[in-house]
């Protein structure tokens, strides 16, 4: 019997740490404009307060509060400041310049008395030097950019992107681009799952496609520099699908079969490419795109993140009305495409595991649990919307390890 992806999973990463797959990659050091999007390689603290002495929050004086009691400011007894504008020496308040009224002697009436502080921004208000800034294995986002940069920082600590080659395979199978003859197809998985890679801070390689040729693809696994290879096609068992000969004449077959649909015929494995390089994981990605696509999401997605020590992502769902009804069998996890028409309600969509046209048009999916018959219509059921990167957020069975 097939295992489940949660198991397939398990015996997959114990085997890569048996083989001596590297659990991390290293780390480069990038100027913080240049740091959005990539995985933070430890906690980013500030080097410096913002701002780093008392400073005006507005325009207008600054003012000892003491002698503001009076509501009247003698000439000589404040200084005019802008915002931003360092407090001089002796002064605890600012007073805006709407609320003044100059007065012919050179003094200043205000609205009444004022207290130390009042619109004085203190040392470290914005970022107080020595502060935790960016947990590690966060995703940098603008906003923990200009943070850092605030902080002192010019340049942040990143996880490396992996490296994922993929090996499209297939005499049937032509590059984007080609006019086909009858019985051709084009290779439409591998733009599609290197853009969802290169939007995961991935640094992705595709090679030329390969035949049915069990050398030939050996040769394009074995000489991948890659922390994670993907065989396109291959997977099943027919006379032409040789992923698996080929994972076992490199390296180790783990799993080969998931009980999941789409992706039955997923082959999850470790190579050795030579004996002075690491052990690389391997997964054999079914041809069909949906099934591809939920590999990927299901399998290689968790396992790039770990590399990165990215911190886990949170789910995001979305309580929808199903339109219609949506059957499984209980014996299997099932990913369902949805479109949600935006009144609440969801529209399941054909679920072939070849159905392009729905991949490309839906909004959610549905994560059905084995064991469970499925839906009818009218269930009120929390779909994972459609992300980008990515596919969807997918399962717990598929869910990111904490950074550490």
């Amino acid at each position: 019997m097939a295992p489940a992806p949660g198991a397939a999973t398990a015996a997959w990463r114990a085997a890569l740490a048996a083989a001596g797959c590297p659990a991390t990659v290293g780390t480069e050091a990038v100027a913080v404009a240049d740091a959005a999007g990539r995985v933070a390689a430890g906690p980013v603290h500030a080097r410096c307060s913002v701002p780093a002495v008392p400073s005006a929050a507005m325009d207008g004086i600054a003012v000892r509060a003491a002698d503001t009691a009076s509501g009247t400011v003698a000439a000589g007894a404040f200084d005019v400041v802008d915002t931003g504008d360092p407090l001089p020496p002796g002064r605890d308040a600012v007073v805006p310049r709407e609320h003044l009224r100059r007065r012919p002697d050179g003094s200043v009436a205000l609205p009444g008395p004022v207290p130390a502080g009042r619109h004085v921004r203190p040392v470290g208000e914005s970022v107080r030097e020595g502060a935790e800034l960016v947990a590690a294995g966060r995703v940098l986002r603008p906003a923990d950019l200009a943070a850092a940069a605030a902080g002192g920082l010019r340049t942040l600590d990143v996880r490396r992107r992996p490296r994922v080659t993929i090996v499209p395979t297939g005499d049937e199978v032509r590059p984007l681009g080609t006019d086909l003859a009858p019985g051709e197809l084009l290779d439409t998985n591998s733009p599609m799952l290197a853009a969802t890679l290169r939007a995961r801070d991935c640094a992705v390689t595709v090679t030329p496609i390969r035949p049915d040729d069990p050398a030939l693809i050996a040769a394009a696994v074995r000489d991948a520099a890659a922390d994670l290879v993907l065989v396109l096609a291959g997977s099943s068992a027919g006379r032409d699908d040789h992923t698996a000969g080929v994972v076992r004449g490199l390296g180790t077959v783990v799993v080969h079969g998931v009980a999941v649909r789409p992706g039955h015929p997923v082959l999850l494995g470790v190579v050795r490419p030579s004996a002075t390089r690491p052990a690389v994981p391997v997964i054999g990605v079914p041809g069909y795109p949906v099934a591809a696509a939920l590999t990927v999401e299901l399998f290689a997605l968790p396992l790039l993140a770990d590399l990165q020590r990215r911190l886990p992502e949170r789910p995001r769902t979305v309580d929808v009305r199903l339109r219609g009804p949506v059957p499984s069998r209980p014996d299997v996890e099932e990913y369902v495409l949805l479109a949600l028409p935006g009144d609440g309600t969801a529209v399941p969509l054909a679920r072939g595991a070849g159905a392009q046209t729905a991949l490309a048009t839906a909004d959610a999916v549905l994560r059905i649990d084995a064991g469970s018959a499925g839906h009818e219509a009218g269930d009120l059921v929390a779909a994972h919307p459609v992300d980008v990167p990515g596919w969807a957020v997918p399962a717990p069975a598929a869910g990111y390890r904490a950074a550490g």
